[in-house]
C-alpha cells in the first residue's frame, strides 16, 4: 500500500512538472483559477502528503528524501494555510508570472525528485 501512495506521488510530480516544463504558462492558468476551494484542499493535501512522507521515512532506503521532502510539504501546506488564500494566490501568481526559465529549471527539479520518488524501494 505504501509503495502504492509513493509510486502515485512520484508520477504526479513527474506529469505535472513535465507539463510545466513544456507549457510554462500552464502554471500561470493553473494560479489564475485557482478558488478558496481549491486552495484551502491544496494546503491540506499538502499537509497531509507531509505527514505520510515523514511516518514512512523510517522504512525506506531513501530515508533522507522522505524527511526533506516531509519537512518541506509540510510547511508549504502550514504556510499556505497561514497566509490565507488572497495572499496565497497572489505569491502563486507572482511566481508563475515570472521568469519563464525559472519554472522550467523548477520543472526539472519536480522530474529528478519523482524519478527518485519512483526508485525509493
Amino acid at each position: 500500500m505504501i509503495k502504492v501512495l509513493i509510486w502515485l506521488l512520484g508520477i504526479s510530480i513527474i506529469v505535472l512538472s513535465v507539463a510545466i516544463i513544456a507549457r510554462p504558462h500552464l502554471a500561470r492558468d493553473l494560479s489564475e483559477r485557482l478558488n478558496e476551494t481549491g486552495f484551502a484542499f491544496s494546503a491540506w493535501a499538502r499537509i497531509i502528503v507531509g505527514l505520510i512522507l515523514l511516518l514512512i521515512a523510517d522504512t525506506r532506503h531513501w530515508y533522507i528524501l522522505f524527511n526533506a521532502l516531509g519537512v518541506l510539504v509540510l510547511l508549504s501546506g502550514a504556510y499556505m494555510l497561514q497566509i490565507g488564500f488572497e495572499r496565497g494566490k497572489a505569491l502563486a501568481i507572482k511566481i508563475s508570472r515570472g521568469n519563464e526559465n525559472f519554472l522550467r529549471i523548477s520543472g526539472i527539479i519536480g522530474v529528478i525528485l519523482g524519478l527518485m520518488l519512483l526508485s525509493a524501494r
